[in-house]
């Protein structure tokens, strides 16, 4: 807690400041660009989780105290995904559709944009990419 003081005989204010770690940002900045997609939805957990859903179904949860993604995709993608280095197995192992991405910096940024886009177009029975 800070205290702040505006000149000579005024009264304190208090305020709290809370310290967002870098990769917590990133996640909020994540869920603001997914909230604006069509459908989309970000429903925030008292635990600091996000369920990303398009209408009903989910498209992935993004956390913001670890600083990851999480997505399912069936089972030939999420190996493929996996074997290519587009995202990492999602612990534990016997949840094994899931893929995890962790969110260190800009390029992870993107690299989670492309699974959720990749995801959302799944869902959608698209082929073509939304991009705002």
């Amino acid at each position: 807690m800070r205290r702040l003081f505006s000149g000579r005989g005024a009264a304190s204010v208090e305020r709290y400041d809370q310290r967002v770690s870098h990769r917590a940002a990133i996640v909020d900045e994540l869920a603001v660009e997914l909230a604006d997609w069509p459908g989309v939805s970000v429903e925030w957990r008292a635990d600091g989780s996000a369920v990303v859903r398009y209408e009903q179904l989910e498209l992935g949860v993004l956390d913001r105290e670890r600083g990851t993604a999480e997505l399912r995709f069936a089972l030939p993608e999420r190996d493929a995904l996996v074997e290519h280095g587009d995202a990492g197995p999602a612990e534990p192992v016997y949840d094994s559709e899931n893929v995890r991405h962790d969110l260190s910096g800009p390029s992870d940024l993107t690299a989670v944009l492309e699974l959720f886009d990749r995801r959302y177009r799944d869902l959608r029975g698209e082929d073509d990419s939304y991009r705002p």
